[in-house]
């Protein structure tokens, strides 16, 4: 009985040795380990649960789970060297029961292979703990971004309300949602009434959001359609979209053409997005003043995260309440000007910068100042780990015990040397 299970063990073990040569004729291992009754194997949207295990009886139940579903897409029992084979997006997927063990838990060997993993998505490959009901599946996310006006129709001086919603119509939630909302040339923004909505999520279960509410003043006559509000986006398991984009409503501007218009585009961007820890990266603040009036009272905060440090700057930043501030007096029509600074990517991680500014003018017809304001927003920093970080991650006896044999081995030459001089 003994000489029969080691020819049995010796003969699962020819079949197995026999499967990775046509696996690896024929495609990819992906997995060759054992996973806990009750654990599964993702493949992009699907599951391989390890149903239930029979050492008894030398065989393993394995479900297979697509999407979220409740219910199995396949249901197969497999004896040990037994496998089951399926296709995932067109492409055979093969599975192999290697041997199984009892235990508190039981559990099986299985090898899992492919005959082409390039469809395969690696931030939904691995082993899930818990099987099919706790594996995070990608999804796609859908951002219908809405901008609408309350009048089309107005007259110089007027003043338009400005409404940007969303609505995730995708099959899943959208993540780390940033938007942008452009100055609009020819308006003034008189009131900022919900600000800027930051990084947020939309789900698909939500109702649809407001993001943006403001108040423009027109201060030409003219035919305009409004700057699209766009936004950029990930899903649940960190894969990036396209941006997304809202509509350009067209509004129509009757009346005096004698009201003058500061309009500031200020922007700011950086010399690198990806960077090593404790390295210095180049930030540029470019302020031009497209509008017929010049501004005055100019102030651009940059609005540096924690985790990126605020190093050096020209001579027009100055450091008030810790935030680095150009400000400038006065600025004219058509006038330009580029503010170099510097920074230090102090820890890992992803950041972005901002610039709020404000300015003051005259537009010719108002008795008061006007007063605009606006922020704009990077792309994402990425902030990854230095070249020589993982040294400090080393244990201090790493360090000291050759500092320690090069001590002693300095003292013996030393004792050596004053014993051949005398």
């Amino acid at each position: 009985m003994v000489h029969f299970g080691k020819t049995l063990t010796l003969a699962s073990l020819f079949l197995f040795l026999m499967l990775i040569s046509v696996g690896g004729a024929s495609g990819k291992i992906l997995y060759n380990d054992t996973i806990e009754q009750g654990d599964g194997f993702q493949i992009n949207d699907y599951v391989i649960d390890v149903a239930e295990v029979f050492p008894g009886q030398d065989s393993v139940i394995i479900q297979v789970y697509e999407g979220d579903t409740k219910d199995p897409k396949y249901d197969k029992l497999i004896s040990v060297g037994g496998s089951y084979k399926f296709k995932i997006e067109g492409e055979d997927v093969e599975i192999t029961a290697i041997s199984v063990h009892s235990g508190v838990v039981p559990r099986a060997k299985l090898a899992i292979t492919i005959t082409d993993d390039d469809f395969i998505n690696s931030k939904t490959l691995g082993v899930v703990n818990g099987g099919h009901s706790e594996a995070e599946l990608s999804s796609t996310p859908v951002l219908a971004i809405s901008k609408s006006v309350d009048k089309s129709n107005i007259n110089v001086g007027d003043i338009i309300r400005v409404t940007v919603t969303v609505e995730n119509t995708g099959d899943g939630d959208a993540h780390d949602v940033i938007f942008s909302d452009p100055n609009q040339e020819r308006f003034i923004l008189i009131d900022d009434i919900l600000g800027s909505p930051g990084r947020i999520d939309v789900s698909t279960s939500d109702a649809v959001k407001k993001i943006y509410v403001y108040d423009l003043k027109a201060t030409e006559a003219g035919t305009f359609s409004l700057n699209p509000t766009t936004a950029i986006f990930t899903n649940s398991v960190g894969d990036s979209f396209p941006q997304a984009s809202s509509n350009r409503p067209a509004v129509t501007v009757s009346g005096s053409s004698l009201m003058k218009n500061a309009t500031l585009d200020v922007t700011m961007e950086v010399d690198r997005y990806t960077i090593d820890r404790n390295k210095d990266l180049q930030g540029t603040v470019r302020i031009k003043n497209t509008g017929n009036a010049p501004a005055s009272a100019v102030t651009v905060g940059i609005i540096v995260p924690e985790g990126l440090e605020y190093v050096s700057g020209d001579s027009g930043i100055e450091e008030i309440s810790g935030v680095p501030t150009i400000y400038m007096e006065s600025f004219g029509v058509q006038q330009e000007k580029e503010i170099i600074f510097k920074l230090k990517a102090a820890e890992e991680g992803t950041y972005t910068l901002s610039a709020d500014s404000s300015y003051l003018f005259s537009n010719g017809v108002d008795s008061e100042m006007q007063e605009v304001s606006s922020s704009t927003v990077t792309k994402s920093v990425y902030v990854t780990k230095g070249k020589y970080d993982h040294l400090f991650e080393q244990p201090i006896y790493v360090y000291l015990i050759p500092l320690l044999l090069i001590g002693v081995i300095a003292s013996w030459v030393y004792h050596r040397h004053k014993q051949y001089k005398f």
